[in-house]
């Protein structure tokens, strides 16, 4: 049998044998566990649903219980203060802020008004963005008119109108007259696109039970969405809220809740009792959704502030069967035979195997040595046999080779450390990134005006106050500290996959041919070590303007022969520059063009505002400019954070050259944050524009 086995083994390739052995043991492992645990978890799916399904209903009961309970309360407090007559509705101020201010009281509702019996309307709303909205109706106009509300200064600003309004005609009016007690509408689309909305009715009536009106909070139930997920039954488990006509209210996946997975549950559990109204105790059955078993259980939520909702949880199959005690030991037990066997197995393969491989590892050894005569002497066929025939082979050619080594002459040698040193010396000119840029290996290859366009980031940089700056130093002083300077830019630079063009004096053009991000990370990165320099430096400081801006520029070489020079031209190039010489004119560091903007792979890395949009000189498109400010103190970057949205809301207004109202909101800004040098150019700005008014082709475009 040993004999036979040998034989088979010698006429086989080593890879067939490998996969032949393992592969039977590793069918045979996977096709056994396959049986078990499918047996296993069929015997014991039932009881561990029943087990998980009851963790959770009770509490989402109790959640709902309560966070539903703010409507209701709402409309309890406010009948009572309209059945005290404490507001006085024809008082506009007074209303609006007691609307408001139910508001403020519950957060969890978003709207809340009375619909009165002689058809006016009163109510106010709560925005995304915590911001207020009040409205009132006219019966006599038949409108609804809304406005801005502001906590300190009341209405703000005219939003819109409703015409042909009557609100006796509303469903919450109707639905109200029609319960004659608190109650709920059904749930429905929010008419401003915030989601799934369920309103509150609590109708009014005086003493000689005559109709004052009706009250209504809405509710966005989205919150329930991020509630559920708070609930665990399994890993994969969804949890589902729907009404007992079955529409869907929430569940666990959130607004992608009302998928095929809803609709299929829905539509088994209905199979089962024809009706979701016959949903009174926990129901249990078994569905196929996308060729997988799903568990699923519904119980009804009983009475959950008077309304009849229905909970219900899906459970894939494979959540239960794979958490099985039993299954497990099992499991084991079987991978414990499989490993028994598949040593084995391996064992027997690598007597066949590793043997020879002993013999090619000590000839290669001695091959590393140096012995290249060293040759192994075995025939084989298969891969080894292959493997003997490549080192045999490998052997002869490194004797020949060394052979060729010797014949080399002192003379090659110097000149190939000759060539090395004039490329290492013409790189300190010429960048190795500017020459593959143009296509070429080294710098004999360039001819005069050659040229080829491409698209990157320029970056330029200038050190501010220069001029007073040298004049405290000498000559020689001078070359040190601008030598000292280029030497820290152009090692940032360089490390965040940049090149330098050209120095300038004090100036530096640098160049990225990847994108926004590598110099927007150099800049921060130069910035952050110049501030460290300041420090440990009682030299004169450097700071730095920085303009940067993603286009299409040309490189190219210009000259003779006999002089040629490198250079990159373009109008992205110019505009580069004029960004770094506006820096000075806003009051601020570094600025970004909005086609480096966006350029950007990752924008939220960095923290940038927009400034301003301007019109370079003898060009006729505006282009809009952002502020970069990371390297700004943690202070003043929190605050300039913190009046975003101010500053964006400001610009807004001065573009549409509401001079006045964006004064205001520019002071408003100035008054959070006193350090941001940009606000006092704009109110100097919005003063001279209120006293000098533009023309009317104003769109808020400067000029740099």
């Amino acid at each position: 049998m040993k004999a036979l086995l040998l034989d088979f083994l010698k006429n086989k390739s080593v890879r067939g044998l490998i996969v032949l052995i393992f592969t039977a043991g590793i069918l045979f492992f996977a096709m056994l566990t396959g049986y078990l645990s499918y047996t296993t978890g069929l015997r014991n799916i039932e009881e561990n649903a029943n087990r998980v399904s009851s963790l959770v209903n009770d509490d989402i009961a109790k959640m709902l219980t309560h966070y539903l309970e703010e409507p209701l309360l709402l409309e309890q407090i406010h009948s009572n203060i309209i059945a005290n007559k404490q507001i006085d509705f024809a008082d506009a101020a007074q209303r609006d802020k007691h609307f408001v201010e139910m508001l403020r009281l519950f957060p969890r509702v978003t709207n809340n008004y009375v619909c009165l019996a002689n058809g006016n309307e009163y109510g106010a709303r709560r925005e995304d963005d915590g911001s207020f909205v009040v409205w009132d109706s006219d019966i006599a106009r038949k409108t609804l008119d809304y406005y801005k509300y502001d906590a300190k200064l009341g209405r703000q600003g005219y939003i819109k109108s409703l015409t042909d309004y009557d609100t006796r005609l509303r469903p919450p009016y109707a639905k109200g007259i029609e319960l004659k007690k608190p109650g709920w509408t059904d749930v429905y689309a929010s008419a401003t696109g915030r989601g799934l909305v369920i309103t509150g009715i609590h109708p009014m009536y005086s003493q000689d039970h005559q109709l004052v009106g009706v009250l209504g909070s809405s509710m966005l139930l989205n919150w329930i969405d991020d509630l559920l997920k708070e609930l665990t039954v399994t890993e994969h488990a969804s949890i589902f809220i729907a009404s007992r006509k079955g529409a869907y209210i929430a569940s666990t996946l959130g607004s992608s809740g009302e998928d095929s997975l809803f609709a299929q549950a829905i539509a088994a559990l209905k199979r089962k009792v024809q009706t979701l109204d016959a949903v009174n105790r926990k129901i249990d059955l078994q569905f196929v959704y996308h060729g997988e078993k799903m568990l699923l259980l519904a119980y009804p939520l009983a009475d959950v502030n008077n309304l009849q909702w229905i909970s219900i949880i899906v459970i894939p199959e494979i959540d239960l069967i794979y958490s099985m005690e039993k299954f497990i030991r099992q499991l084991e037990f079987i991978t414990l035979l499989a490993c028994l066997m598949g040593l084995v197995a391996g064992i027997m393969a690598a007597r066949h195997i590793i043997n020879p491989i002993i013999k090619v590892n000590r000839a290669a050894q001695k091959i590393a040595e140096g012995d290249f005569s060293t040759k192994i002497d075995i025939r084989r066929h298969d891969e080894i046999g292959q493997l003997v025939y490549t080192v045999n082979d490998m052997s002869t050619k490194l004797e020949n080779q060394r052979e060729l080594e010797k014949k080399a002459t002192e003379k090659e040698k110097k000149m190939r450390e000759q060539e090395m040193s004039v490329n290492k010396a013409v790189s300190s000119f010429v960048p190795y990134a500017f020459l593959y840029m143009l296509g070429k290996q080294n710098i004999l290859e360039i001819e005069p005006g050659d040229h080829v366009e491409k698209e990157l980031t320029i970056l330029f940089t200038d050190i501010r106050s220069y001029t007073k700056i040298s004049e405290t130093m000498s000559n020689t002083e001078l070359f040190a500290f601008i030598n000292q300077y280029l030497d820290l830019a152009v090692d940032v630079i360089t490390k965040n996959n940049g090149f330098i063009d050209k120095f300038i004096g004090d100036a530096i053009m640098g160049l990225f041919p990847d994108g926004s991000d590598d110099a927007l990370r150099a800049v921060i990165e130069l910035r952050r070590q110049l501030e460290e320099r300041n420090q440990e430096n009682s030299g004169a400081p450097i700071q730095i303007g920085v303009g940067i801006h993603h286009g299409s520029v040309t490189f190219g070489t210009v000259g003779t022969r006999a002089r040629m020079d490198t250079t990159v031209i373009g109008d992205s190039v110019n505009l580069a520059s004029r960004l770094e010489g506006a820096t000075k004119v806003y009051g601020i560091d570094t600025l970004l063009s909005e086609a480096a903007y966006l350029k950007l792979e990752h924008p939220e890395h960095f923290h940038i505002r927009e400034v301003d949009t301007v019109k370079v000189k003898g060009k006729s498109q505006p282009v809009k400019i952002y502020e970069v400010f990371d390297c700004d103190p943690d202070e003043l970057k929190r605050l300039k954070v913190e009046t975003a949205p101010l500053l964006a809301q400001a610009l807004e207004l001065y573009k549409q050259g509401q001079f006045f109202q964006a004064e205001k909101v520019f002071r408003q800004c100035q008054e959070i944050c006193p350090a941001d040098q940009l606000l006092p150019v704009y109110i100097q700005r919005c003063s001279t524009m209120q006293r000098i008014t533009p023309g009317p082709d104003w769109k808020g475009i400067s000029g740099i």
